[in-house]
């Protein structure tokens, strides 16, 4: 066993997957997603399609994994935050780091939000993925709320509206050249609270 915990076959396997995956975003920035394809994917990572599919069971997988990887991030943050802190605070303050750490890489984000404009089926995998991370979100606020997830709904919703400053949050920094991260997701933040005092107050 080596010192880090892995043996070599797996730490072969480790690059094996970390080269298919480098491959494959490089072919998906250069030609877009529906145009790649596993065979040029494969090629470019200079190992057969048959290994190809010992690490992925599609192209789709792989982008699809970095928003797995972009829903754990939020979990690990939320979970990070003191439980007194109200649900929409917490929100907030775990986002940003969250989204600081994946606009570093600027190129990748930019290339994943110009892939999902482009393509029907990546998108729809991706909001598969995006319920599954709202579903473990609730769970978690309801922990926080001390509220049941399957009678109260407010986790839910708590949950949709991570996902959704989220999204918007990348799509404003992709859209106007933002980078001041804290900053704009404090503003998203200060609109919802704009719009939902309004609706209080017209007394609906």
């Amino acid at each position: 066993m080596e010192p880090n915990g892995l043996s070599l076959q797996e730490r072969k396997q480790e690059l094996v997957r970390a080269e298919l995956f480098n491959a494959a975003w490089q072919l998906f920035g250069e030609r877009g997603y529906e145009a790649t394809t596993v065979a040029q994917i494969a090629a470019a990572a200079g190992v057969s399609r048959r290994t190809f599919f010992r690490y992925y069971a599609s192209k789709e997988d792989v982008l699809v994994e970095t928003s797995d990887e972009l829903a754990e991030a939020m979990l690990a943050a939320m979970a990070e935050r003191p439980l007194d802190e109200p649900p929409l605070l917490a929100i907030e303050r775990a986002l940003v780091p969250v989204i600081e750490n994946r606009m570093a890489n600027t190129e990748r984000v930019h290339t994943i939000i110009r892939l999902l404009r482009e393509s029907r089926t990546l998108r729809r995998a991706m909001l598969e993925r995006h319920a599954l991370m709202e579903e473990r979100l609730a769970v978690q606020l309801a922990v926080r709320l001390g509220t049941d997830v399957a009678k109260d709904s407010t986790p839910a919703l708590l949950a949709f509206v991570a996902r959704a400053m989220m999204d918007t949050a990348f799509n404003i920094a992709y859209d106007h050249g933002r980078d001041d991260v804290a900053a704009l997701v404090a503003e998203l933040f200060t609109k919802l609270g704009e719009h939902t005092a309004l609706r209080a107050g017209s007394g609906s």
